[in-house]
C-alpha cells in the first residue's frame, strides 16, 4: 500500500513549487500565543484561536488588538510544521516540550499553571532540552550513534553552540512574561516561541531529529549498501503490546521496511494526508481508494486500488413501483437509477433509513437498536464494496441474503411505507440483477399474481395453491384480518406473530385463529372472498419454511389489498 501510495505522492511532490507547499497550503496551525523573537531579541505576540465559522482558516490569526494579520499565517506554518514533534512518544526530552529544534519552544500553558505538580515543568528540564540539542549525546543507541556520526561537524560547530545556548537563556529569562501575556489574553492551549532564522535552517536542524525518530523503533534499523532502511512510523503500531505484527519466521521481524528518505518522504504523505476532507475518499487520485480514521485522519483504516471506475450505468436500472404504493395520496411514479452516486443515496434513503453512509466506519450509531446496528455491521462492507470501490460482487449477494431484513427492520419499527419502499428498491435490483448477470430468473409478476388470485377468490376456484401463491395470499388475508382491529393506532408490528410461525402450517393456525378473533367484523360485502381464500389456505398441505417464502408473504401483505379491489382493477 505505501509504496503505490508514495509512487502517486512524489509525482506531485516533484512538481516545480511543489514540494512542503502541498501540506504547508493546508496546514492548521494549533490555538495558543505565538511569540517572534528577531535578532535583537525583540518580541511580537500573535494569537491563534480557530473560528468555525470562518473557512479561510488564516483569518483566524490576529495580534494582541485583534487584528487579524493573515499575511503572517504562511510563516508562521513553516516554521510550526519544521519545529514539531511526530508524536508524544517521540518528544526530543521531556514529553511536556513538543519542539524538536533549538530554534523554537513549544509548552502547553497548563506546564507552568496547573495545580497538580506532575504537570509542572522546571526550569532545569528546560535548560537540558536546549542543552541536548549541542551534540544529540542524550541518544545512546548503537543505531542511533551511526546515524548521527553524519552530523558531527555540525555538533561541533561553537556558533551553533553559542545559538543554542542564548536561545535557552531568552526562554529561561523570560517564559514567565510570555505565560502572563497568553493567561492575560485568555489563551489556554500553546505558547509556541519562535527564533527569527531562515527556514532552512529550521530544515536543517528538524532533519537531525528525524534521522534519528523517523522510524518506528530505530532498534529495527539495519544499514544495507550505505543506506539505512528501517519500521515506518507511519499507519503502522507494531510495539511490545502488538507482538502479533511482528514475522514470526524472518530474520528481521520487523512486518514493513522501508529506506530512511522514504520513510520521510512517507511522513509528508501522511501530513499532507491528514488536511485532505475526511469525505474525500480519494484524495491520492480516483485509482485509489483511501478511508482514513475519523479522529486520526493520517491513519489509513481501508485501503484498494481501483482498477476500473462506475459512474453512469451503461443500462439504467428501473426502479419500478410493483406494490403500486401511494404516498400521499399519490402514486409514487416509477423511476429509473442512472448512477452509482444516486444508488447509494436511494439505498442509504430506503433500505438503511438513512443510516449507511454516516455509519461505513467505526462502531456503529449507538442509539439504534441493535438488530439494525447488527444488520448494518453484517452488510456495510459489501456497500463499501460497491459504491466506494466499483465492486458489485458481494451487493448482490447482500441484496439476495439480507434485503428482506431490511423490510422487516421497517415493519418492526412502525415504518410501513419505507418497508413498502424497501421491497420495491429490492425487486427493482433484484430484477436488474437477472436481467444482466442471471439469465432467466424473474422476480415475482405482482401484477399477474394478483389477477390470478383474484380469479381464484371470485370463481370460487379452489385447485391447489402453488408455494407463491399461498404465501402471497397469506400475506393478503393476514393483513386484511388485522384491518378489523379496533385498536385506533393499526401498527405495521401487528404482523409479528405471523412473521415468528417458521413453516407453512404454523402460519395457517396463526391466520386461521386471527381469522376467527374477527370474524364477526367482516361484513357480507369481504365475506364470500375471505371464506374462499381461507377455504384456499387451510387446504395447502405443504409445510415450506416461512423465511424461504418471506418476499412473497410480506408482497402479499404490503401490496394493494385484493379484498378491497374490485374486478375491473385487475
Amino acid at each position: 500500500m505505501i509504496y503505490d501510495l508514495l509512487e502517486v505522492f512524489k509525482k506531485e511532490y516533484d512538481k516545480p513549487n511543489k514540494g512542503d507547499k502541498l501540506i504547508l497550503d493546508n496546514y492548521q496551525l494549533k490555538d495558543g500565543l505565538y511569540v517572534i523573537v528577531n535578532q535583537k531579541n525583540e518580541t511580537e505576540y500573535l494569537i491563534y484561536k480557530a473560528e468555525k465559522q470562518i473557512e479561510d482558516k488564516e483569518l483566524s490569526l490576529k495580534d494582541l488588538e485583534g487584528n487579524r494579520v493573515k499575511n503572517r499565517y504562511y510563516n508562521l506554518a513553516e516554521k510550526d510544521y519544521y519545529s514539531s514533534y511526530l508524536n508524544s512518544n517521540k518528544s526530543f526530552y521531556d514529553k511536556k516540550i513538543h519542539n524538536v529544534n533549538y530554534l523554537s519552544f513549544f509548552v502547553k500553558l497548563e506546564s507552568f499553571i496547573s495545580k497538580d505538580e506532575k504537570k509542572l515543568l522546571n526550569f532545569e528540564v528546560i535548560k537540558k532540552h536546549f542543552e541536548a540539542f549541542i551534540d544529540y549525546s542524550k541518544f545512546t543507541k548503537s543505531e542511533e550513534k551511526e546515524i548521527l556520526t553524519n552530523y558531527k561537524e555540525k555538533f561541533t560547530n561553537e556558533e551553533r553552540k553559542r545559538e543554542i545556548l542564548s536561545n535557552s537563556d531568552f526562554i529561561l529569562n523570560n517564559i514567565d512574561k510570555f505565560v502572563t501575556v497568553a493567561n492575560e489574553n485568555g489563551v489556554v492551549n500553546y505558547i509556541k516561541i519562535f527564533f527569527e532564522a531562515p527556514i532552512e535552517k529550521y530544515q536543517e536542524e528538524s532533519n537531525f531529529y528525524y534521522s534519528i525518530k523517523i522510524f518506528n523503533d530505530i532498534s529495527y534499523s539495519v544499514k544495507f549498501s550505505d543506506n539505512v532502511y528501517g519500521l515506518s512510523d507511519s499507519n503502522m503500531g507494531l510495539n511490545a503490546k502488538k507482538p502479533y505484527l511482528e514475522h514470526k519466521t524472518k530474520k528481521t521481524i520487523a512486518p514493513f521496511m522501508i529506506e530512511q528518505n522514504n520513510a520521510l518522504l512517507v511522513k509528508k504523505f501522511f501530513d499532507w494526508l491528514k488536511y485532505q476532507k475526511y469525505q474525500n475518499k480519494y484524495p491520492n487520485g480516483e485509482q485509489f481508494f483511501l478511508n482514513r480514521d475519523y479522529k486520526e485522519k493520517d491513519m489509513i483504516t481501508d485501503f484498494d486500488y481501483l482498477p476500473i471506475k462506475i459512474n453512469k450505468f451503461d443500462d439504467s436500472i428501473y426502479y419500478k413501483n410493483y406494490l403500486q404504493v401511494f404516498e400521499n395520496k399519490n402514486l409514487i411514479d416509477d423511476d429509473t437509477i442512472d448512477s452509482l452516486g444516486q444508488l447509494e443515496q436511494i439505498v442509504d434513503e430506503i433500505f438503511y433509513n438513512d443510516q449507511l453512509i454516516s455509519n461505513y466506519y467505526g462502531d456503529v450509531y449507538n442509539k439504534l437498536n441493535k438488530i439494525f446496528a447488527n444488520l448494518i455491521y453484517i452488510t456495510r462492507d459489501a456497500m463499501v464494496n460497491y459504491f466506494k470501490k466499483y465492486d458489485e460482487r458481494a451487493f448482490y449477494s447482500v441484496l439476495q441474503k439480507n434485503g428482506i431484513d431490511f423490510v422487516l427492520e421497517h415493519l418492526r419499527n412502525d415504518r410501513e411505507l419505507k418497508a413498502k419502499k424497501a421491497m420495491n428498491l429490492k425487486l427493482s435490483l433484484q430484477n436488474y440483477y437477472f436481467k444482466h448477470k442471471s439469465k432467466g430468473e424473474q422476480v415475482m409478476n405482482v401484477s399477474e399474481m394478483q389477477r390470478t388470485i383474484f380469479t381464484k377468490l371470485d370463481t370460487a376456484d379452489y385447485s391447489l395453491l402453488t408455494t407463491q401463491e399461498f404465501f402471497y395470499l397469506c400475506g393478503q388475508v393476514a393483513k386484511y384480518l388485522l384491518l378489523q382491529s379496533e385498536k385506533e393506532k393499526k401498527n405495521a408490528d401487528m404482523l409479528e406473530p405471523f412473521l415468528r410461525a417458521k413453516y407453512a402450517q404454523k402460519l395457517k393456525k396463526e391466520i386461521e385463529f386471527v381469522f376467527f378473533k374477527y370474524k364477526h367484523k367482516i361484513s357480507l360485502e369481504f365475506g364470500k372472498k375471505i371464506s374462499n381464500a381461507m377455504s384456499l389456505i387451510m387446504a395447502y398441505e405443504n409445510d415450506e419454511k416461512l423465511a424461504k417464502n418471506m418476499d412473497y408473504f410480506l408482497i402479499g401483505a404490503l401490496s394493494k389489498n385484493l379484498f378491497f379491489m374490485k374486478k375491473e382493477e385487475n
